[in-house]
């Protein structure tokens, strides 16, 4: 065991995050920060981690290799720049890695010139179906010719789960993960984005956020792709998001859905568990989700080649932001 690791936000993912990194036998010590201090106390209580109210306070008082940051959409930024400019050489951080270009070129400019090694939370790069279907064309010598792909939550997500949806969009928080594996399954760069949004369900709830947005990303290999988000199925949909992703290329033809191989039924509603994403049992975590976290740690202690870098997660952004200018101007925008 040799690397210290401290981990900002201890919502939701900051609790995968958390037992991830303490089944692993390469961390030594882990340590926690959170803003919220009724958060951070039932962190810190639950998994006997020592614990901070901001990321300077936790950098100066602990000797951290590393940083893990899984706080919400809008607010990676200021963590990001706190870590580097404290001198932490390894960061983990969830996506997007920010919700504006401009400020993700900042942490790109200080990460360079503090030679920081920055990755990104793209855990679909992990799914062993979208894998399979990346391998089949780049064993074909095969071209996509257009694609569409869709990913929504359930309507508790952005009213219940969190308060910050206001700051974010369906594209910020599942949308993200779309457009990075498009750029990973072609190997190509988004060339123009046309994008249309609905307000209508959420403003109803006062919460100032895009329903649905509908996209289509032209490529600069010439493939066109059709991405569809929204964050308000009802919540009787059996799991927490749904989605599928079919792919049309000069030789084949793919179509993954997200059914997990299980059904479960009580006395409620029927589920499917999702145990080929995350998977918890007493000192072992399994799961594509959780990958990205080990590999990351992999990373930090033996070199491994990690699948997403902040160049990664700087590219989303740029096309994440375009589609919420095309639905502003109404006009293509081109990147």
């Amino acid at each position: 065991m040799s690397i210290n690791l401290g981990i900002v936000g201890a919502g939701i993912y900051g609790t995968y995050h958390i037992l991830t990194f303490k089944s692993l036998k390469e961390v030594n010590k882990l340590v926690i920060c959170d803003m919220d201090k009724k958060t951070l106390e039932k962190a810190k209580n639950k998994y006997g981690l020592d614990g901070y109210l901001s990321v300077k306070e936790m950098i100066e008082k602990e000797k951290l290799d590393a940083i893990s940051i899984c706080t919400p959409d809008p607010y990676h930024f200021e963590p990001l720049k706190d870590a580097i400019k404290a001198g932490v050489k390894h960061i983990f951080c969830e996506k997007p890695v920010t919700t504006s270009v401009e400020q993700a070129k900042e942490i790109e400019k200080l990460a360079k010139e503090n030679n920081v090694n920055i990755y990104i939370d793209f855990h679909k790069r992990w799914d062993p179906a979208y894998n399979a279907i990346r391998n089949k064309i780049l064993a074909e010598n095969d071209t996509v010719i257009r694609g569409y792909m869709s990913l929504d939550d359930v309507i508790d997500v952005p009213t219940k789960w969190f308060n910050w949806a206001d700051k974010s969009s369906p594209t910020w928080f599942v949308g993200i993960h779309c457009i990075d594996l498009m750029r990973y399954i072609t190997g190509s760069e988004v060339k123009s984005v046309y994008a249309r949004g609905t307000k209508k369900i959420l403003k109803s709830k006062d919460i100032d956020s895009y329903d649905s947005i509908s996209a289509i990303l032209n490529f600069e290999d010439g493939s066109n792709w059709t991405l569809e988000n929204s964050w308000t199925l009802p919540n009787s949909f059996p799991k927490s998001n749904d989605g599928q992703l079919i792919i049309l290329t000069e030789k084949q033809y793919f179509k993954n859905e997200s059914y997990r191989g299980l059904k479960t039924y009580d006395q409620n509603k029927e589920s499917l568990p999702n145990y080929i994403f995350m998977n918890f049992e007493k000192k072992e975590v399994s799961g594509f989700g959780l990958e990205p976290m080990i590999d990351f740690i992999y990373t930090v202690e033996y070199g491994k080649n990690y699948r997403s870098l902040l160049e990664d997660g700087i590219k989303a952004t740029q096309v994440a932001e375009a589609i919420h200018k095309s639905i502003e101007s109404g006009e293509v925008i081109n990147l």
